[in-house]
Parts: C-alpha cells; sequence; structure tokens
C-alpha cells in the first residue's frame, strides 16, 4: 500500500496541497476527481517525486517513502504517465518504450536490437497492444502513443502507476482502448490512480473515489456509493440546480444561418449537406479526423471548398481566409486552446478583443472601447481573474477557455461554430459554458458543435449528425431517442 499523510505543497506564497491525506492499494484503480485546481496532478506529481513536498510523510509497503526524484520514485515502484504526450519521435517505439534503460542493450558501444525488441515487445503484449515494437512511431495514432508511454511506465516494474488526465486529447476509440489497457494492469495486481474530467470515465473504471477542492481533502467513497450528481456537487462545492445540461426548451427559430450543398474540400472532406437554422445546437460526432474538424474549418474559411456550395444566411458564402468568415459574423472556437485560440503571454483585455478591434479613431478612445469590451466579457462569462491587465497564462483550463468563448461573442456573431468547447475543463466550469451556450442560442445564436464527449454531444444538441471518412453517416433528428451506443455504432 502507498500511504499519504498530511502532504502540503506550497509554489512561492501560493498553497497548492493542505495537509491532504490518502492510501493507495495494490489492484485497484482509484479516481481522483476535482474541479481545476482542486490539486489533483500536484498530488499525484509530488508522489512521484516530479515536485518536492513542502510536508507530510508517505509509506510504501510500510516502509518510509521519500524519494528525492522521478527516478528515485520509479526505482521504488511509482510511475506517472503525463497528460501530455511524452515520446521522442526520433526513436524507435521500442527505444521509447526502454528510455533509461538503453545503457544495458549497449554491447561494444553497439545496441542489441534484437534483445531490445523483445522486450520491448513482451512489455507490448502484456498489456495487449494492437502495434509492434517493429512499426513506425509515425503510423500510431494518439491512443497508441499514449500506450507507448504506459509500457515504458512498465518497464520500471512498478507497483502503481498514476494517470494524469490521460484521456484529455485522445478521442472515444482511444480513450477506450486506454481503459482496457488500465483493467488489464489492475488484474495485474499494479495499483491505479486516474485524473480525468470525464466522469462517465471515472465511474467507468475506478473502484474508489478521492475528491479534492481547492487543495484539501472533501472525502474518499467507494464508486458504487456514489452518483454523477452527487460527486459533481462534492466537486465545485454546491449543488448543481437542474444538473449538468440546461433544459432544451426553444430549439430552432425557422431562420437557416449556414447551408452546405455537396460540399467537398481538398483534405477529403464530402459531399456534406447540412442545414444550421438559429437557435439550435447542431452536434457532429465522429472519431477524430472523420470529417467533423473538416466541415468547421470549410465554414471557418480554413479549408476551402473545391466542389460544392455554402450559403449564409440565404447567400451564398465562399470564405478564402479566416478574416473573411469572422467578418461575415462566424465566430470559431478552434479545439487546441493554447495552440490555436488564446495567446497565453497576452493579457485576458488582448486576447478578448483579437477579434473585435474597432477601427482606429485615436489611441485613447481604441483603448477605452477595447476595455469596455473585455470588462463586459468578463462579467458576461464569470471570469475568475485579477484583471484584465491579467497574463492569460495566470488562468485556469475553465476560466481560459472562457477566454476564448468571450473573444468569440465580443464579434457579436450569428453563428458560432465549436470544436470541442469544454476539452480538458473541470465539471464547475462545463456547467457554466453550457449554460452560456444555452443562453445565446435563446437569443437566436446558430451554434454548431464539433465533440468527442458523447455525454456533452447528447446532451447538450438539438440534432446530431455522425461523420465517418469524411461524410455524414448518419442523423438523429431533434426528439430522437439516443444512447451512446447508438452512436458509437454509426461512427465505426
Amino acid at each position: 500500500m502507498l500511504s499519504a499523510r498530511q502532504i502540503s505543497k506550497y509554489f512561492g506564497a501560493s498553497q497548492a496541497l493542505h495537509e491532504v491525506s490518502a492510501d493507495f492499494h495494490p489492484g485497484e484503480v482509484v479516481g481522483l476527481v476535482g474541479e481545476n485546481g482542486a490539486g489533483k496532478s500536484t498530488l499525484l506529481k509530488v508522489l512521484a517525486a516530479v515536485h518536492p513536498r513542502s510536508g507530510g510523510l508517505s509509506t510504501l509497503e510500510g516502509k518510509p517513502y521519500a524519494p528525492h526524484d522521478q527516478r528515485a520514485a520509479e526505482r521504488a515502484g511509482v510511475a506517472l504517465v503525463f497528460q501530455e504526450l511524452n515520446v521522442n519521435r526520433c526513436l524507435s517505439i521500442a527505444e521509447n518504450i526502454m528510455l533509461g534503460y538503453l545503457r544495458k542493450y549497449r554491447r561494444f558501444g553497439l545496441i542489441d536490437w534484437r534483445r531490445l525488441h523483445g522486450d520491448a515487445q513482451v512489455i507490448l503484449d502484456r498489456i495487449g497492444a494492437d502495434f509492434r515494437v517493429t512499426d513506425d512511431i509515425e503510423t500510431l495514432d494518439l491512443g497508441q502513443i499514449k500506450t507507448i508511454e504506459v509500457a515504458r511506465a512498465l518497464a520500471t516494474k512498478p507497483h502503481f502507476i498514476f494517470f494524469d488526465e490521460s484521456t484529455a486529447f485522445l478521442n472515444h476509440g482511444e480513450a477506450v482502448r486506454l481503459m482496457i489497457v488500465i483493467r488489464e494492469l489492475k488484474s495485474q495486481g499494479i495499483g491505479i490512480a486516474f485524473v480525468s474530467h470525464h466522469l462517465n470515465e471515472v465511474f467507468e473504471i475506478s473502484d474508489r473515489l478521492i475528491v479534492l477542492k481547492d487543495g484539501a481533502l472533501v472525502g474518499d467513497w467507494p464508486t458504487k456509493d456514489m452518483t454523477e450528481e452527487r460527486l459533481a456537487e462534492l466537486m465545485v462545492g454546491r449543488e448543481m440546480v437542474g444538473g449538468l445540461f440546461p433544459p432544451r426548451a426553444c430549439g430552432p427559430t425557422g431562420t437557416t444561418r449556414i447551408e452546405m450543398h455537396g460540399a467537398v474540400t481538398a483534405s477529403g472532406m464530402g459531399p456534406v449537406d447540412l442545414e444550421v437554422a438559429g437557435g439550435e445546437v447542431f452536434g457532429i460526432g465522429g472519431l477524430k479526423g472523420s470529417g467533423g474538424d473538416a466541415i468547421l474549418a470549410a465554414i471557418a474559411g480554413i479549408k476551402p471548398l473545391t466542389t460544392g456550395e455554402m450559403r449564409l444566411n440565404g447567400s451564398p458564402y465562399r470564405p478564402r481566409h479566416p478574416a473573411e468568415a469572422w467578418r461575415a459574423g462566424i465566430a470559431h472556437l478552434p479545439g487546441d486552446r493554447t495552440g490555436e485560440g488564446v495567446i497565453t503571454d497576452f493579457s485576458l483585455l488582448e486576447n478578448l478583443t483579437l477579434a473585435s478591434r474597432p477601427k482606429r479613431a485615436g489611441i485613447f478612445s481604441d483603448q477605452a472601447r477595447m476595455a469596455e469590451i473585455a470588462s463586459a466579457q468578463i462579467t458576461a462569462l464569470g471570469i475568475k481573474t485579477a484583471g484584465p491587465e491579467a497574463a492569460v497564462s495566470s488562468l485556469s483550463g475553465g476560466n481560459m477557455q472562457k477566454v476564448l468563448l468571450g473573444k468569440c461573442l465580443a464579434v457579436t456573431p450569428t453563428l458560432l461554430l465549436l470544436n470541442n468547447p469544454t476539452r480538458g475543463v473541470d465539471i464547475g466550469a462545463k456547467a457554466e459554458i453550457y449554460r452560456i451556450i444555452h443562453s445565446l442560442t435563446t437569443k437566436g445564436l446558430a451554434v454548431l458543435m464539433v465533440t468527442e464527449d458523447l455525454p456533452e454531444l447528447l446532451g447538450l444538441s438539438d440534432r446530431v449528425i455522425v461523420t465517418r471518412n469524411g461524410r455524414i453517416s448518419q442523423t438523429f433528428e431533434r426528439g430522437a431517442q439516443l444512447n451512446e451506443q447508438e452512436v458509437v455504432k454509426w461512427m465505426m
């Protein structure tokens, strides 16, 4: 058993963990849950010696456990799989798995590739990997890359493996494969701690739940004794009246905002036909790369059509550049928040007004107008910040996502394109973003949303299409009795 008692952690003057105590047992999966900033990742990184602790004690199998760095933790039997992809694409699959142990495969300056491949393949076979060490690493999807990281952790011969939001950037199929791997590790007696913002994953895979809030322990419960509603309330510290998803009472207003007819792009999308009306959330489900992203990219002017047509508010529409889409009243929230959305070194004010900067009428009037726009969005979206001049990098994931949404809304769009709008944000921030989206549709805004989060797709959408191989494989009209199994069937 790995036991932690009164673990504290400071980053400068800020206390991230407040005397947290927790136990982890072999052959058990513990779901570690809480809002962004609750201390989940910090606790795992302290126990895996990525961060030094500021206070507290821990024991492993009854003996003092105080590793001075991550390698020492691995030697003791505690490994961590990070949220971010962490492989070297210049190395082979086998080298990535045995990274840190390559010296033992060298003889007279040469690597014994046969032995290296054999040992690495044994580890992959142990977790049922669907690829071999001799495959080209560039051909693997994100889920398979994550499997390499799990195999690397297994190479350390661990008693415990911690997964820090390891499904955050995986699609549904990739996440399912990782769940299978975790179950296999559990069956082999390895203790697992699993952090995820997807509560359906937590309930599916965990035996026990540990809830943190604001760096402190809320409690510890068997998963079978918990409901999603109660868990969400414990995480946010309040009752979530009405549940996670607001009731869908409005629906389409009858005014068609965007139409696609026989739309085809050079990237392999199409032909696609769809219509989205004001007042509705039109959801697109599908595996990563199946066509949903391409539909948004075509409408946003990122990947122009090669054939077919689009109409915006009844008029021909064929943007050649994203700026044309923004000027036409189409706002696009991209899936990569920090890579394509916000500029983290810029202030909230700068980010919120990037797409809506007024035509210059004098530097002072510009600054005043920008401050007015930023303050209005901070208030309307409930962004928690020290002020509009604060750097976006200082915000939590949920508040950063609200800044990105605020940038979109500052242009007063008639069509809002959302790509995984709550990826990587906690349950409380999700509920707030869903409420905002619902409120916007009641005012006639049309929302076209691509999401790999199936509960989000089903809970937020008025209508749903499923994409596969660049085309629409199925359409579910408003009022259809949908479940995840039915949607997944049309994804495959």
